[in-house]
């Protein structure tokens, strides 16, 4: 078997590497959200998402769809207490330079 189909045991593991947080959450979010994207564009298509329309994203993770609904021209808010780095990463991406 793979390494990675076994556990390891404590004595044999060695040092656990350290992982950046915020690079797991841009991982995240580039390699998952591609995947949500035409559903995101029906919803907000079907609901006429855009000038006029706020949006609240509860648990938004990395924040493509608040991005998605702010290019429409919605005013959007997100939170998301679970994960402190993709909410970073939302805000960043949310700030109208990153535009």
């Amino acid at each position: 078997m793979t390494p990675t189909l076994v556990r390891q045991h404590a004595g044999h593991a060695g040092p656990v590497p350290q992982v950046d947080p915020r690079a797991r959450a841009r991982d995240w979010s580039e390699i998952q959200e591609r995947m949500l994207v035409p559903l995101y564009e029906a919803v907000y298509e079907r609901l006429e998402v855009g000038c006029g329309t706020r949006l609240l994203a509860l648990g938004c993770g990395s924040g493509l769809a608040l991005l998605m609904a702010a290019s429409r021209g919605a005013a959007v808010t997100g939170a998301d207490p679970s994960s402190p780095e993709r909410l970073a990463l939302a805000r960043q991406r949310l700030q109208p330079e990153a535009w």
